[in-house]
């Protein structure tokens, strides 16, 4: 990548797309099977547990019932590791396969797969560390907003009620700031996982470097993950919404609704994975970091010298 070329954010942002996009078509069959394995059904399965539960569990819900909040909190957990392993699955074969192509080196489903038992662990490691330190900022927000609100309440400034006005505030309040701060995090922590996969390091050592090769970049960053995130969850949302009216999800429209809302999520989640690769690519540019030497390619990627040459005979 010529960075001559990209000084300002904007080219930057457009050369980026262009290159995840050319990346994509130049393996998209390749790319297509490893998504239909690992992001299909995350998509998939976003769009179904979402209108389920609208349509199935809320009129119906009553928090205060002992069995319905166990049911909802197992199946709530069980979810989460369906959506973690495939997560993880998905992320590790899809910037393996996209660093294989910027190195030049040929792919197949197999080795992509392969690969995972090499990265599945560490992958798993920066999962945990960065949710960890997602949900801690959570509860800690949360916690100090219910302190507030009980000071409040104490001196009758407030009076919070299903239906307040007071409690529609403090939750819009809650957003604006805390949202941020959860979106400036996954910002610095947007390269984590390839540097997971790419570097062989794992865990918060994985966020450390990374905000430090988006620093000066973050802009660009921050333009990726809205530009791939904003339509995936929109496009989730609706189309959860749509099928939980009615018996909307037994419809012709509903399941031709479904289908292409989760191909379509599953290609600008591959697009964005790969993204990220080639942006990982340009901060190591910009910091003055070899990008093409054999040692460090084969130390990157971390293959068997055996298997990598079997590699190269696979077409």
């Amino acid at each position: 990548m010529n960075t001559s070329t990209t000084e300002n954010g904007g080219s930057l942002w457009s050369e980026i797309i262009e290159s995840t996009r050319t990346i994509f078509k130049s393996h998209v069959r390749h790319f297509h099977a490893i998504s239909i394995l690992f992001l299909l059904p995350i998509m998939f399965s976003l769009i179904l547990y979402t209108s389920f539960e609208l349509a199935i569990f809320y009129p119906d819900y009553d928090f205060t019932t002992y069995t319905q909040l166990q049911f909802f909190a197992i199946s709530s957990f069980v979810y989460a590791l369906f959506l973690a392993f495939f997560f993880i699955c998905g992320v590790g074969t899809t910037t393996y396969s996209a660093a294989q192509v910027i190195y030049d080196r040929p792919i197949n489903v197999v080795s992509s797969i392969k690969s995972m038992k090499n990265s599945f662990f560490p992958l798993l490691s920066t999962f945990i560390v960065s949710q960890t330190i997602f949900i801690s900022i959570t509860l800690l927000f949360a916690l100090i907003l219910v302190f507030v609100v009980r000071i409040f309440q104490s001196l009758g400034l407030i009076e919070l009620k299903s239906d307040s006005d007071h409690l529609l505030f403090l939750v819009i309040f809650s957003l604006i700031v805390l949202v941020p701060i959860l979106i400036w995090l996954q910002v610095n922590w947007s390269l984590a996982y390839v540097i997971t996969v790419v570097e062989s390091k794992k865990g918060y050592e994985t966020l450390r470097r990374s905000a430090k090769l988006v620093k000066g970049e973050r802009w660009v960053t921050l333009k990726i993950l809205m530009y791939y995130e904003i339509v995936i969850v929109w496009m989730v949302v609706w189309c959860a919404m749509f099928l939980a009216r009615g018996e909307q999800w037994r419809s012709f429209t509903g399941i031709l609704l479904t289908a292409f809302t989760s191909v379509m999520g599953y290609i600008l989640m591959n697009q964005y994975l790969v993204a990220n690769v080639v942006l990982y690519m340009h901060c190591k540019e910009l910091n003055d970091e070899k990008l093409m030497s054999e040692t460090a390619a084969g130390e990157y990627v971390s293959l068997p010298v055996e298997e990598e040459e079997k590699n190269h005979d696979v077409v």
